[in-house]
């Protein structure tokens, strides 16, 4: 830090922080040049992450450390440890909080609440690809298959993230670990997750441990064919229906909707497999809310994908445009509300 400089007000950069965390999620053009050499500009960016920003434009290595240098009389912060971990993860020194953990294995335990609820350090390490920190928190005793708020374990977040070697060391981790108790029965996953990612192996696993498992739900209530109608992953679709999955089963907890309203937001193979195996092209969403009432059509004319392959095979398999939602909307006037010119042009000559 330069001595020489104006000793900058603590309270004054907790609010320049907060600042600087609202302009780049508005993408102010000023404040992504601010943090480009730290952090790249997403919706991810947290106030922590604002704060290592500030902390460097100072001079000082981290937050904590600045902290504790401007007011010295503070007592010790508790948590300065677990900060400190979190900053490392975030700003990318993987052997730097790999070696954290080592010197206090205690670390591996801690919870930090965000904007988004609590997480672990292993959620952060896992989702941003810090494998060196992954492997030594889940030496230290870590709580492989923890699960934040949103219920998304780290391994969906490696796996999710792109980082398929990490998620395949957790998986490993946690199918040794988990004596083949519920949720993940041994399989390093559970099903809906499984999945909801693709991993026809371990869904299959599933299956051949126990054939019930295909009416397990998610932490929204949805069923384990939802999330791969709507990703697309024909295969695990095509295994769980083989499997006596249920095709007009509803999503009971948040979107409401049977797998085919999922899968006729944008993927065209699901849809052709679901009617194939007699899914109704005119079922209706039954939860109360934004998609009352939606028809499989209406999901599709909702969506900004404008997928006019999955509405073409919706009608040729007997959706009916005319039908109206909740709110007394057919699909055309849903596509024409959304400003989805494709869409309702495609629906308007039907």
């Amino acid at each position: 830090m330069n001595q020489s400089a104006e000793r900058p007000n603590l309270r004054q950069l907790r609010v320049q922080a907060k600042e600087l965390l609202r302009a780049v999620r508005a993408a102010d053009p000023g404040a992504v040049a601010r943090v480009a050499p730290f952090f790249r500009s997403s919706q991810e960016f947290t106030l922590a992450n604002a704060q290592l920003v500030i902390a460097r434009e100072n001079g000082f290595g981290s937050w904590p450390r600045m902290r504790r240098e401007l007011d010295p009389a503070a007592p010790a912060s508790p948590d300065s440890a677990s900060a400190l971990l979190f900053e490392a993860l975030e700003s990318g020194d993987d052997e730097g909080a790999a070696a954290a953990v080592r010197r206090s294995p205690e670390l591996a335990g801690v919870w930090r609440h965000g904007e988004y609820g609590w997480t672990t350090p292993l959620h952060v390490a896992a989702k941003l690809g810090r494998g060196s920190a992954v492997r030594a928190l889940v030496e230290a005793g870590a709580e492989i298959y923890a699960v934040k708020q949103g219920d998304y374990p780290p391994v969906f977040e490696a796996v999710s993230s792109g980082h398929r070697d990490i998620g395949q060391y957790l998986l490993e981790a946690s199918a040794l670990k988990d004596g083949g108790i519920p949720p993940t029965y041994g399989c390093g996953i559970d099903i809906v997750l499984a999945a909801r990612l693709g991993m026809l192996d371990r869904v299959q696993m599933h299956v051949t441990r126990d054939p019930l498992a295909i009416y397990r739900r998610g932490c929204i209530g949805e069923t384990v064919l939802h999330w791969p109608a709507h990703n697309g992953h024909v295969e695990v679709v095509r295994f769980l229906l083989d499997s006596g999955a249920l095709i007009e089963a509803d999503e009971i907890g948040l979107y409401g909707g049977k797998p085919l309203h999922w899968a006729a937001e944008h993927a065209r193979d699901c849809v052709a497999l679901l009617l194939e195996r007699g899914a109704d092209p005119v079922s209706r969403n039954l939860l109360p809310g934004e998609f009352q009432g939606f028809t499989p059509l209406h999901m599709t004319a909702s969506q900004r994908d404008e997928c006019i392959e999955c509405a073409r095979a919706l009608l040729d398999a007997g959706a009916d445009p005319r039908l109206l939602d909740a709110q007394g909307r057919t699909p055309l006037q849903v596509a024409t509300e959304k400003g989805h010119d494709r869409m309702a042009e495609f629906l308007s000559g039907v």
